[in-house]
């Protein structure tokens, strides 16, 4: 598993003062960018994101501090699962959960591709 901290902005929120349910996607890719970025280094990202889910738990309000936990659910012939947790820091409340099944491509060819043995190692580490 693997932890990035998110400082909330204000424009995160929604009209209620709590973080707007969309952003949970992107809390979600910026934890799946880096880490891919721990698994294939600074490279472009050679897939594509299949599938997203999100489970509201409790509301984050301004001043809180997120941290997204990514760890890999499975890793499948072309694809792989990521699960993450959307806690507080400190108290380690819990936000929101979810998952995303990212898979294999070459843009060139414009088809999925299997998951490369040294990668499948790597993504089994998280």
């Amino acid at each position: 598993m693997m932890r990035v901290s998110i400082q909330l902005r204000y424009n995160d929120l929604d009209l209620r003062g709590h973080v707007n349910n969309a952003l949970y996607l992107t809390y979600f890719e910026l934890a799946r960018m880096a880490a891919w970025e721990r698994v294939a280094g600074p490279v472009d990202a050679e897939f594509i994101l299949a599938e997203a889910r999100v489970t509201y738990v409790s509301p984050a309000m301004l001043g809180d501090v997120l941290v997204v936990e990514v760890s890999t659910r499975e890793v499948r012939t072309k694809a792989w699962v990521w699960a993450y947790r959307v806690v507080t820091e400190g108290d380690g409340r819990l936000v929101a959960e979810g998952e995303t099944t990212q898979v294999m491509f070459d843009y060139e060819e414009r088809k999925t591709i299997p998951v490369p043995a040294d990668l499948r190692a790597r993504l089994l580490e998280i």
